[in-house]
Parts: structure tokens; sequence; C-alpha cells
């Protein structure tokens, strides 16, 4: 996915989308690839399920830099980590610049241990829409506070499945970031219903 498809389709529901400027990509080791993508469309301030992303900021803690910038203690290993933003426990989302740009997650309550999130930037745009489609057909389909009570049905969670695998089916192999989220929607839908 070009970054300016997804900046037309993102921005058709919501204006959030946060493009970088070139200069403060410089000298990061980025492809050029990653770096169109974060000039052109960038990425959302938040996503479900429950992101943030980095903004074009000044504030090392809320802008794209080294994970050895934020965090002062880590070995020069971590350096090809660029921190482009976080999951909601924290958990810093990367670009290993050492791994062709591919998108990862780092464990950081275990020393930044990596798992897989995305194979590049473009798979990680589409992973966003599917998971925002998601979201807003269960919405729609079942009610306003159906997602936040896990009230989706299996066709709605198999369109889910089907859509994040068509989005970047290499990553859905591995147990990374959108396996186990799909994992835990279905959990959390199991609790709910033994709770009804």
């Amino acid at each position: 996915m070009k970054p300016e498809e997804f900046k037309n389709i993102w921005t058709l529901d919501e204006n959030n989308l946060n493009s970088i400027s070139q200069e403060k990509l410089n000298g990061l080791g980025l492809s050029e690839s990653s770096i169109e993508f974060l000039v052109k469309s960038g990425l959302p301030d938040s996503a479900a399920p429950f992101l943030s992303f980095s903004k074009d900021s000044n504030d090392v803690y809320d802008s794209v830099q080294r994970l050895t910038t934020i965090y002062g203690f880590l070995e020069p290993e971590f350096e090809k980590y660029i921190v482009i933003g976080s999951c909601n426990d924290g958990d810093p989302i990367v670009i290993n610049t050492g791994n062709s740009d591919r998108i990862e997650c780092l464990d950081h309550e275990d020393y930044f241990s990596s798992q897989p999130f995305n194979s590049d930037l473009s798979a990680t745009a589409k992973c966003l829409i599917a998971y925002r489609d998601f979201v807003k057909r269960v919405q729609t389909e079942n009610g306003e506070d159906a997602f936040l009570n896990s009230d989706f049905t299996d066709e709605q969670f198999e369109k889910l499945k089907l859509d994040l695998k068509n989005a970047d089916s290499e990553v859905m192999e591995s147990d990374g970031f959108w396996l186990q989220q799909l994992e835990m929607d279905s959990e959390l839908r199991e609790d709910a219903n033994k709770e009804k």
C-alpha cells in the first residue's frame, strides 16, 4: 500500500495522521520506502487496538527516535530500533533497520525482546485499516458499545482474521502482535459470554 493510498483511506473517517518531516528521519538508517511512508502519510495519533504512534515532535518521548536515545542505558546493538509508537502496555513499536525495516514490538519488561508486528510500514497501514474496519462493523451491526463489550459474531471475527492475513500473510504465520491480539479478543469474548 502506497502512503498516498493509506492517507486517502484513513482520512475518510479520521483526520489524525501525523506525517514526519524528512529532517527528523535523516540519519536514522531508515530505508527510502520507510522514509517516504512516514513523510507522505505518517501514522495516526492512535488506532485500534489501543495503539499510539509518534508525531512530528521535538519531544524525545513523542517523536520518531532511536530506542537508545529514549533508553540511554541500552547497548549499541539496540541502535537498529527506531521507535514509531507503542502498544497499550507501553511496549515500543519499532522499525528494525537491521532487518529490512521490519516492524517489531519490543517487550519492555523482558529487556526489549522482539516479536513480529508487521513486514513493513505498508503492511502496518493495511492491518490498521483492517482492525479499524472490524471495530466499525461491530459497532454498526451490534451496537455502539459492542466492541468494548467484546460482542462480535464469528462471521465478523473471521472477516477480521482474513483481512489481517491478506494485509500481511507472512507475519500472520508467526506468533507476533496481531495473532496475540486475535487470541486476546477471542478470550475476552469467551469471558463476556460466560458473564451473560
